[in-house]
């Protein structure tokens, strides 16, 4: 069966549609700015975008996960991947740990209104001490006080930190550093205690707010408990790899758009009596690019058809991490040289792009681990 059938199709013109009018019109104003309107959540719960494969009864829409691919193939065409991360971030961050997790109370108070759009919600695992090494890295602490935890640390790097509305916070909760030693909580931003540090500056992503978090005795429920206490690492690892897929498809989209938008200038630009798209050179770098981009698309679709039927390919899934990101990234300089001055104009929105494939490689997992976690799975 493949990813994508007629009614993805349909989808994908709905989506790309909001996309042009929503969201396209004002890249440059919100890239500038650095932030976004809030009520562009609400937009996208209107339309039905950010509970696409959860129950209804929590307010999704029960679609398969081929609907996913296509929405984030889509966002990625905003020309802000920014803005990109921050919306799929609300999608694919934190909802599928309350889907999979959390109690009645917890999807009646934190996930629904996520997918109404009302709430903004954060996952909160990096430190400003240490970040893929979680295990060993966390600080942060989660002690029992009766039917409290007393939540206490910091959080680095955490998407929409700055604008949510509560933050499911990998914390340790016992003292031994193991596997079976780390708990995921919830808490809520009108805690006591809780506050937005900084909202740090970066070198691309500029539209998407990214926030160092403070917890100082915070005190929330015993019940804000998500999932089994002791288990968040195994609960954080497992919900990295659709993060990490999603992240291939807008990989890929982007790299997609770059080249249609390149080959566009390259047959309107002239040199040498003739159009940049005629010169033999040219024309070899860019087939180069393209079979790059298909090979890459090929495989994030096949991985994510496979997810999509309930096969988690987690071998697959970091091998898209690193290598689309990269490919990515290749693709983004190879068809910014093809510019010449124009490609380093800060209004060019792919000299944006060019910054913010950076971040590809390092979001998520950075492509040093996902290479080494590989080579685990091939028993090396």
């Amino acid at each position: 069966m493949n990813l994508f059938l007629d009614k993805h199709t349909a989808f994908r013109a709905r989506v790309r549609q909001f996309v042009e009018q929503r969201l396209t019109p004002y890249a440059d104003e919100w890239e500038r700015e650095g932030a976004f309107p809030r009520s562009l959540f609400l937009e996208m719960a209107r339309e039905g975008f950010l509970g696409l494969t959860h129950e209804r009864r929590y307010g999704g829409q029960e679609l398969d996960f081929g609907y996913s691919v296509v929405l984030a193939e889509e966002l990625a065409r905003s020309r802000m991947m920014g803005l990109t991360l921050s919306l799929l971030a609300q999608v694919h961050i934190f909802p599928p740990l309350l889907a999979a997790l959390g109690s009645e109370e917890q999807k009646r108070d934190f996930l629904a209104p996520a997918l109404r759009g009302e709430m903004i919600g954060a996952l909160a695992s990096t430190e400003p001490a240490g970040g893929s090494d979680i295990v060993r890295a966390i600080q942060c602490t989660a002690e029992e006080d009766g039917d409290f935890w007393v939540v206490t640390g910091e959080k680095k790097y955490i998407t929409n930190g700055p604008i949510a509305d509560f933050v499911i916070v990998l914390a340790r909760t016992r003292r031994e550093r193991t596997t079976t030693s780390l708990s995921l909580v919830i808490v809520p931003t009108d805690t006591a205690g809780f506050r937005v540090k900084e909202t740090l500056r970066k070198l691309g992503m500029k539209s998407s707010p990214t926030g160092w978090l403070e917890f100082d005795h915070c005190r929330v429920p015993r019940r804000f408990t998500l999932g089994k206490p002791n288990l968040g690492f195994f609960y954080v690892n497992r919900n990295i790899l659709e993060e990490r897929l999603i992240g291939g498809a807008v990989s890929v989209s982007i790299a997609t758009l770059v080249l249609e938008e390149t080959i566009q200038y390259l047959q309107r630009r002239t040199a040498f009596n003739g159009t940049l798209s005629r010169l033999q050179a040219i024309r070899h770098h860019i087939s180069e690019v393209a079979a790059e981009i298909e090979m890459a698309k090929r495989f994030v679709h096949s991985v994510a058809e496979n997810y999509r039927d309930g096969t988690i390919e987690a071998k697959e899934i970091c091998m898209i991490k690193f290598l689309v990101a990269e490919t990515t990234q290749r693709v983004v300089g190879r068809c910014l040289q093809f510019q010449g001055g124009e490609g380093f104009l800060d209004d060019n929105w792919m000299t944006r792009v060019y910054r913010d494939a950076r971040f590809l490689s390092v979001g998520g997992g950075a492509s040093e681990l996902m290479k080494d976690l590989v080579a685990s799975y091939l028993r090396l």
